[in-house]
């Protein structure tokens, strides 16, 4: 009699349990709706959310300051492999918010290939100090679009070339046992000399015909630290400085840096955070 007992009071906390979680992802997915602050974008590893608040607000993500602009606009993305949840706080003169973002894991595409000659796999030791010097140049290209003010990414974005698709965000070569990087673009198959526009409006903050990796390399600012990255082009059609439109030329497709064929590879970032460009042109 005993053992029934504990049995029916187990089955009811399990019920009671069951009732309790329901109710808090229900609060949990109907959050964003009870906030001032409209929000567009899905929070997934790779994903951007874009928000628009009150005027003259300040936004912090895990407790740091973000980039806002004077009329409430803000972004933020999420790396590859993101933490699952991240505090917003937003303040105003007449507004306090905190919106709690359960950010989706994704699965990739992890290739293992051994038995490749090592020279194959890393860079001779020859052009460390050129990778490295590169590498500074492009990290500060990126940095230098967080003080941009305008919120250029609200006009929106396209991808900047059609084709086929030969390389997705994420995915990671395992070669000899070394994980290398994970990829951080899209690559998009097409022949050298096909058109590259530019997938949404911004400054031209780094315009390099031939860094070692990526080859002709085209960083432009959106705004409050994102930028896309368009690399391996066989031609470069803007200059270091110039504001470009959405839409418009500015390069061709080409096969420099290490490649093995012509393609377009496109990136974005955020603040330090490598970004899923398919998700710039989908909310």
């Amino acid at each position: 009699m005993i053992n029934r007992l504990k049995n029916i009071f187990k089955d009811i906390l399990y019920l009671f349990s069951l009732i309790l979680f329901s109710l808090i992802l229900s609060k949990m997915n109907d959050y964003d709706s009870l906030s001032k602050t409209i929000i567009q974008g899905e929070k997934i590893a790779g994903g951007i959310i874009f928000f628009k608040s009150e005027e003259g607000v300040k936004a912090f993500l895990d407790g740091n300051a973000i980039p806002v602009s004077q009329n409430g606009s803000f972004i933020i993305g999420f790396h590859r492999d993101p933490k699952v949840k991240q505090i917003l706080k937003i303040i105003g003169k007449n507004m306090r918010e905190e919106i709690i973002l359960y950010i989706k894991k994704r699965n990739y595409n992890i290739q293992r290939i051994d038995g490749i000659d090592p020279s194959k796999v890393n860079p001779p030791v020859e052009v460390i100090e050129r990778i490295r010097k590169e590498a500074k140049l492009v990290k500060n290209a990126r940095f230098l679009s967080r003080s941009i003010a305008t919120p250029y990414y609200e006009e929106g974005f396209q991808v900047p070339a059609e084709g086929v698709i030969s390389g997705v965000y994420g995915s990671q070569r395992i070669l000899n046992g070394e994980p290398r990087q994970p990829h951080y673009g899209i690559d998009i198959a097409l022949p050298i000399g096909h058109p590259v526009t530019a997938a949404g409006t911004g400054k031209v903050l780094l315009a390099e015909r031939d860094l070692y990796f990526s080859g002709g390399t085209i960083i432009i600012g959106h705004g409050q630290g994102l930028t896309t990255t368009y690399l391996h082009l066989s031609k470069i059609k803007v200059n270091l400085g110039e504001y470009v439109d959405k839409g418009s030329l500015i390069g061709e497709v080409g096969s420099t840096g290490r490649v093995t064929g012509p393609h377009l590879d496109w990136r974005a970032e955020w603040m330090g955070r490598r970004i899923d460009p398919a998700y710039l042109v989908n909310f």
